[in-house]
């Protein structure tokens, strides 16, 4: 029975491991198609509007919440 509950909470780690990924591999594209692109201040500007707006940041706040909170679930259920 214990095991089953390490191996749900390490599911649930690896799985937050590869949504942190895959939001940072989302960002290094962005990066790399404006390094190549180049950009004017006026696009500088509206991508520094447009990120306030939609931040990587709440994504991976959003990921790590909820393995949070199923972890602390899961060690409940194991602790009583």
């Amino acid at each position: 029975m214990y095991t089953l509950y390490i191996s749900i909470v390490i599911g649930i780690c690896v799985l937050a491991f590869i949504g942190t990924l895959l939001v940072g591999k989302d960002v290094n594209k962005s990066i790399e198609r404006r390094e190549i692109e180049g950009e004017s201040p006026a696009a500088e500007l509206q991508r520094s509007h447009k990120y306030e707006k939609n931040s990587s940041i709440k994504i991976l706040s959003i990921i790590y919440a909820i393995t949070f909170l199923l972890t602390a679930i899961v060690s409940a259920i194991f602790i009583f």
